[in-house]
Formats: C-alpha cells, structure tokens, sequence
C-alpha cells in the first residue's frame, strides 16, 4: 500500500500570543497585577525563548476508507480507534496527520536555567516554548486550509492528540512512523512520549466547507 506523502517545513515562523503565555505561567487578566520589573523580565524572556525555538513541522493528508462508532480506518490501513475521535470525525472525508517541534535548544535552556536557580526565567522560556510548539500546528493549519479552500474543503477547526480522551498515547509511535518522524531529528521513547520535550503530534479532519 503506497505511503501517504510526507510533507516537512522548515524554519516555520512563530509569534505566540503573550495572551496565552501569562496564562500558562498563571496570571490572569483584571486579578494578577506585574510590576514594571516583571513585564520587563516577561518581555525579555519570550523574546530570548522565540531565538532558541527551531520551529518545524511535517503533515501527510490520509483518507478515510472507514467510519465506525468506536473507529476510523485510513488508506494506509491504520486503524484510529477511539470513540471521541470517530465522533470528532464524523463529517470529515480526511484526515492531516501533523507534528511540530522546536527542536532541543530551548529545552536544553529551560533545564539549565532551573537547576542554575533561575527559575522564573525558566518557567518563562518553558511557558513561551508550550504556547510556541502549538502555534506551530495552528501556521500549518492555516496553510493547509489556503491549500483545500479551492476545493471547496476546510480543516475542522480543532485537532485532536493522542493521550486525549479515549485515544490511547500508543498512537503517538503510529504517527510518528507515518510521519517518519526520525528526519525532523525527533524520538520516541518506549513510553510513547516524544523527544526533544516541546514536540507535538496532532490530528485533523478535512470536511466540506459550506461558508
């Protein structure tokens, strides 16, 4: 059976919200007051943190050849199961398998800073690095969907992991080999999880658009 065509992206640009940054470090709008010294810190921090990022991403499109209660089953013959994902893909003809990873710079740097003491730097860059490694998924949804608009196709608006719901994290080493995930200098431990820390694998459907 042919092998779905992997796409790779390198040097994807990345400008995560600071919005969502000092939600991840737990301040909130109207009740977490920041001195001057802490937004200077905070500024400095995302801004060091963007430096260290190696944003890339892979995707693959896969169609769906099965619709089930509990499953969907792929071209490839891999078989999804999972009862919130059949119901998240219900209306989707497709399917995008993506990942996206910072590379291991930042990581390296979080750890460093920590254990040298410098923890509030450190929970900035990591903060800065989560909220990063998912607008990476969010630039090449949005280039997919430029992509499908012309055939009257869209992406589903969210995108769906393994270890969420009922879809067992072993699914993240089924799309690691689809994705082949070992080119974008990417492992996998025997836990399922992905190294360098600040990867992301991800899910979409492809439905018809009725805009």
């Amino acid at each position: 059976m042919k092998a779905p065509d992997v796409k790779y992206i390198e040097h994807i640009p990345v400008a995560p919200k600071k919005g969502l940054i000092l939600t991840r470090l737990g301040y909130w709008k109207g009740t977490t007051t920041l001195s001057e010294k802490d937004n200077l810190l905070i500024d400095t921090e995302i801004k060091r943190a963007l430096l260290l990022c190696n944003a890339r991403g892979a995707f693959c499109y896969c169609r769906i050849i099965e619709h089930a209660a509990n499953k969907v089953v792929l071209e490839n013959g891999t078989e999804l199961i999972s009862e919130k994902l059949a119901s998240f893909l219900k209306h989707s003809s497709d399917v995008v398998l993506m990942a996206s990873t910072l590379g291991r710079e930042i990581s390296y740097k979080t750890a460093q800073e920590i254990k040298n003491g410098n923890v509030a730097a450190g929970l900035i860059l990591d903060a800065t690095a989560s909220v990063a490694v998912d607008a990476v998924l969010d630039w090449m949804m949005s280039l997919i969907n430029k992509t499908i608009v012309i055939k009257g196709k869209v992406l589903t608006r969210r995108r769906f992991s393994p270890g969420y719901g009922d879809l067992d994290l072993f699914y993240q080493s089924v799309i690691y080999d689809i994705l082949e995930l070992e080119k974008m200098d990417i492992a996998i431990t025997d836990r399922f999880m992905l190294e360098p820390e600040k990867s992301v694998i991800a899910i979409a459907g492809i439905e018809v658009s009725h805009d």
